[in-house]
C-alpha cells in the first residue's frame, strides 16, 4: 500500500483543515495503491514484450551457420579467381617473353639491313 509522505498530510491539514485533509489523504492513498496495482499487473506483460523485442534482435546459431556458409562460398569464389589470375599471369609472362624475342629479332634485322640504324640502336642501348 502506497502512502504519501507525512509532509503532504501536514500541508493539506494546514490549508484545508483536518477533516478535508483526511479525505484527500485517503483519496491519494487509494490512487497510489491503484497505480501500484496496475503497474504490478503490467509487469509480466512488459517483460514478455521486452523479451520478444530482444529475441528478435538476437542472432541465432542458425543465423551464424548461414553467414559462415556464405563466407565459405565467397572464399571459394576468391580462390577460384586467384587461380584464374595466376593462369592469366603465366600467359602474360609467356607472351611478354615472345614479344621481347620478336623485338630483338626485329632490331637485329633492322641493324643488318640498315647500317645507319645500327648507330642509333647502339646509342640507345649504351645510354640505358
Amino acid at each position: 500500500m502506497a502512502v504519501p509522505p507525512y509532509e503532504v498530510y501536514k500541508t493539506l491539514e494546514e490549508e484545508l483543515g483536518k477533516e478535508k485533509a483526511e479525505k484527500i489523504g485517503r483519496v491519494i492513498e487509494e490512487t497510489l495503491t491503484a497505480i501500484e496495482r496496475r503497474a504490478y499487473e503490467q509487469k509480466p506483460i512488459l517483460k514478455a514484450e521486452l523479451r520478444d523485442e530482444l529475441t528478435k534482435e538476437l542472432v541465432t546459431k542458425a543465423d551464424i551457420a548461414e553467414v559462415r556458409a556464405e563466407i565459405a562460398g565467397v572464399m571459394a569464389e576468391v580462390e577460384k579467381v586467384r587461380a584464374e589470375v595466376k593462369v592469366l599471369q603465366a600467359k602474360f609472362t609467356e607472351e611478354f617473353k615472345l614479344i621481347r624475342v620478336w623485338l630483338i629479332i626485329l632490331t637485329l634485322l633492322v641493324a643488318v639491313f640498315n647500317r645507319d640504324a645500327l648507330g642509333i640502336i647502339l646509342e640507345i642501348v649504351l645510354n640505358f
